[in-house]
């Protein structure tokens, strides 16, 4: 390799180096600013029950997090540490996106910029599925595009294992997976690889991988299915296709026009005709059935594409404007939407700004060591002869899972949940007498107790408004054993 090809592909490591380590820093200078969100909680807690599946998500993601925590120790900014990672990968394929469709350097380095200040990017800095998922996405496309214009069918194999991993992360990946597949059969070059065994290989292996979590589902009678059912009252009442389509602006924001013109291109290029497939069928899917975050991970090839449209501007003095354009509507959503995207806002400053009621997610990271210690005094408030034949039930994982990482094991009982996947996990023989029953009121649990009596209301600190402000704490006599009315409590909503 001689010194001029040497010298490009520096520069190509450099800037590309240089974004991702961009996003990775600002990850993790603000990923201690705020506590556990509640259900970083609830992944810790099932990460702790390792099995093949769970109510509401396949088994990577705890299995993970397990992974990591006790390699690098329980605090969030460890927890936080491989999304922020994952982040800086997700803004390298920004600008991979770019150099497949043959843009040049200074267009990589425009996908790599709006990539950083993309909101679905920069504001996924919890430890949720959501990064996992985006890059399983990300990745998936990048393959696919790498088949649309390298020609390579071997490639479907390496598709096949991603789109498998990502079945393994996340369900939303399927209607991804269906415009895969649609965009191949309506294509002729994509239909030919159809005749060769690569496709098919990719195929077996997806479904190999996928196969594990799609066993537990049959075993514990997909119970998803049920989440999914009860879940979706809950989307159609977020405002429908109009709210879906208000929000996903909001992620491109003032990139609005570029992600336009990529979609024009897409379809106006019969070369990459099969990518705008792939990635109008997770839109129009999730435009009636889904949230608008759901297909957020088509964004940046979209992107990618409008940038190649760009490029392509005739007149130099449009062209150099529409450049500075992207640059300075790339900034100015960064500076915009940075309250959400970054967590620098510290849990006592929340609720004086209004963050906590704008951004569920925010509110969601402040109490948990506050509600561990009232629930410790409340136990503790108990007779000594109450207090050995009690447990804690919480209405919803949080609560649950914060008792389980900061309680203190001396001082407080066992805590379980019958929400989700936690429901699961309570022991068949337990022995219990009475409940300190939270987020309960008397009337909820009068099926299951003699006696039910409030004794206290959890406090969040600093006035912050979320699930768990004035959730009552109910102390229940139990007329029969926890294990005989806890399908009762069951919550897969």
């Amino acid at each position: 390799m001689n010194a001029v090809t040497q010298r490009p592909r520096l520069a190509t490591v450099l800037v590309y180096g240089l974004a991702a380590v961009c996003l990775i820093a600002i990850h993790l200078a603000t990923n201690n600013v705020l506590g556990f969100h509640i259900d970083e909680l609830y992944y810790l807690a099932s990460g702790r029950h390792p099995a093949f599946g769970y109510v509401d998500y396949p088994p990577i993601v705890p299995l993970l997090g397990r992974l990591e925590t006790a390699v690098l120790g329980v605090t969030p900014w460890t927890l936080r540490l491989l999304p922020a990672l994952l982040g800086g990968v997700n803004v390298i394929l920004c600008g991979a996106y770019v150099r497949k469709l043959g843009g040049s350097l200074g267009y990589q380095a425009l996908a790599l910029v709006a990539g950083i200040t993309e909101p679905l990017i920069l504001g996924t800095w919890l430890f949720q599925t959501v990064i996992f998922d985006q890059v399983a996405w990300m990745l998936s496309l990048y393959l696919f595009l790498s088949i649309v214009i390298d020609r390579k069918p071997r490639i479907w194999i390496l598709l096949g294992i991603t789109l498998g991993i990502g079945l393994e992360i996340k369900y939303l990946i399927l209607p991804l997976i269906l415009g895969m597949g649609i965009a191949t059969l309506l294509t002729p070059s994509l239909r030919q690889d159809l005749r060769t065994r690569y496709p098919w290989i990719g195929g077996v292996l997806m479904l190999v991988i996928w196969a594990p979590n799609v066993a537990w589902q049959i075993v514990n009678g997909f119970p998803t299915v049920t989440y999914i059912s009860n879940h979706q009252g809950d989307i159609q009442s977020g405002g429908g296709v109009g709210n879906f389509v208000v929000l996903f602006l909001v992620l491109l924001f003032l990139l609005t026009p570029l992600w336009i013109a990529g979609f024009v291109t897409l379809f106006r290029t019969p070369a990459l005709r099969p990518i705008g497939i792939a990635c109008a069928t997770p839109m129009v899917v999730y435009l009636f059935v889904g949230k608008y975050y759901y297909p957020g991970p088509t964004i940046p090839i979209v992107m990618a594409a409008g940038l190649i449209a760009l490029s392509r501007v005739g007149r130099p003095r449009l062209r150099s404007t529409l450049i500075v354009a992207v640059v300075v509507a790339s900034l100015f959503d960064l500076v915009a939407l940075a309250k959400i995207t970054i967590p620098t806002t510290p849990a006592d400053r929340l609720h004086a700004t209004g963050l906590d009621t704008e951004d569920s997610d925010l509110a969601s990271t402040v109490g948990w060591p506050q509600i561990t210690d009232q629930m410790t005094a409340t136990y503790q408030a108990l007779p000594a002869s109450e207090r050995a034949e009690t447990v804690i039930v919480s209405s919803d994982y949080g609560v649950a899972g914060a008792l389980q990482i900061f309680g203190n094991p001396k001082l407080l009982p066992a805590s379980f949940s019958p929400q989700l996947s936690d429901w699961y996990w309570l022991p068949p023989h337990l022995t219990a007498m009475y409940v300190l029953m939270v987020g309960y009121a008397p009337s909820d649990v009068a099926f299951m107790c003699t006696s039910a009596k409030v004794v206290s209301h959890l406090v969040v600190p600093y006035d912050v408004v979320n699930l768990e402000s004035g959730a009552p704490v109910t102390f229940c006599t139990l007329n029969a054993p926890l294990p005989s009315l806890w399908g009762r409590l069951k919550d897969f909503s």
